[in-house]
């Protein structure tokens, strides 16, 4: 077993609390996305594999907005996945709708961003 603590930070980490889904399936509501060495993966709550593709073969498009809230989607290996990165927790946190939102966005720039730094389309 590697040692993690040699691990690169990743470009892009959602932390633990994405929503991800795909079509009606909701695959979990606090999931992970992250992005590191050149890789995206879609991780459930417990870190269990979702989907992962490398950066260059994934699309990022901003997806439908829910409550003045853009929902990206991603997609990795021709399956649409939307991703709510980062409403939940600022909502947990106590946070106002309004300043979740702003935080989303915030995130969801960030995500675009390193897509399209790492040769992913954006």
């Amino acid at each position: 077993m590697s040692d993690s603590s040699n691990a690169p930070e990743p470009d892009f980490d959602s932390g633990p609390w994405a929503t991800i889904a795909s079509g009606m399936k909701v695959h979990t509501k606090r999931g992970r996305l992250v992005i590191s060495e050149g890789h995206l993966g879609l991780l459930r709550e417990n870190g269990d594999l979702i989907d992962s593709a490398p950066v260059s073969a994934v699309q990022v498009k901003k997806g439908f907005t829910y409550s003045m809230s853009s929902i990206p989607t991603i997609i990795v290996n021709s399956t649409k996945y939307k991703v709510m990165v980062s409403y939940e927790l600022s909502l947990e946190r106590g946070l106002g709708d309004e300043q979740a939102k702003e935080i989303q966005a915030e995130d969801n720039e960030k995500l675009f961003a390193v897509v399209r730094g790492l040769g992913g389309k954006a």
